[in-house]
């Protein structure tokens, strides 16, 4: 396999699924889990002979140990140090990397646990703990992978599968409209000489660039934009009373009424308009709004 191709799996977009009921149902699952098998497989033996504390605790020490490490990796620090920008450019390779992280911090955290608990350490202690570490790492890995696989497959399809009926829905529902009345509003844009003046038909969309933005709008089949000294908040204030304008992201406000076509994949969801090159994204938490923009009263 080439590292071509390496590159292109692992930089493929990957939705970013975690959130914290997500998060406590698989810290709670694995950890369950965790227990159980150390009831079933552990020799009690060997247990009452290398700790003071009885099966059954040492197996709950390990499945709370579980529990908090998942926690730690998946729900704590992305909700410390994961920006906005990085959960929507989620890929493979980041969704394996994380997974990666959680079976190391499991390892870690129950092999740290056991190194404090046993009554007298022999051999070598940190030899014995990469080696556990390493164990299971590599039993989880192969099978964490697939999942993730299958997940991307699975998503895949029922994304393309929304984006094929979406446009189906703009072809049947926005239809442009001929002799239409213009809708002309002016907003005064923050260079006190200059005034913006837009018809919300011809209106495509807008694109914050710093302190100013660049507005699209159509000319027949073409297409054409201005910049302006305005925030993208000002714009979408000014133009609220249009239910049919919505904004898709914090940089971005389109006009539904005039979207040519969708794409989109695993991850993203992207809106095109006629006669421009650049297509506009469809974040995340803009998403739901989105959907709810096509309802038969907006549209």
């Amino acid at each position: 396999m080439s590292r071509y191709y390496i590159s292109q799996i692992i930089n493929k977009p990957y939705p970013y699924l975690f959130h914290l009921q997500r998060n406590l149902i698989v810290a709670t699952v694995l950890g369950v889990m965790v227990y159980g098998v150390n009831l079933l497989t552990v020799n009690e033996n060997g247990m009452n002979t290398d700790y003071e504390f009885s099966k059954s605790l040492l197996c709950a020490f390990a499945g709370l140990t579980t529990f908090f490490s998942i926690l730690l990796v998946i729900e704590i620090i992305p909700r410390l140090f994961f920006k906005p920008d990085l959960k929507e450019n989620w890929t493979i390779g980041k969704e394996c990397l994380l997974i990666v992280s959680l079976f190391f911090a499991i390892a870690i955290f129950n092999n740290t646990m056991s190194v404090i608990l046993i009554k007298e350490p022999s051999g070598n202690i940190l030899l014995r703990f990469l080696n556990a570490s390493l164990y299971v790492v590599i039993l989880g890995i192969v099978p964490a992978f697939l999942l993730i696989w299958i997940n991307y497959t699975i998503l895949l399809k029922e994304n393309l599968k929304k984006v094929s009926l979406y446009n189906e829905h703009l072809k049947s529902r926005i239809i442009p409209k001929e002799n239409e009345i213009s809708d002309t509003i002016n907003i005064q844009t923050n260079n006190k000489n200059e005034v913006l003046e837009l018809d919300v038909n011809t209106f495509l969309f807008a694109k914050s660039e710093g302190n100013y933005i660049d507005v699209f709008t159509k000319e027949s089949s073409n297409a054409k934009f201005k910049p302006y000294r305005l925030t993208i908040q000002k714009l979408e204030e000014a133009l609220s009373d249009y239910p049919f304008i919505i904004s898709t992201h914090r940089s971005y406000v389109i006009n539904i009424r005039n979207i040519s076509n969708t794409s989109g994949n695993a991850r993203n969801y992207r809106i095109s308009f006629e006669g421009v090159p650049h297509k506009v994204p469809v974040s995340r938490n803009k998403f739901q709004e989105f959907k709810e923009a096509f309802s038969v009263k907006k549209v």
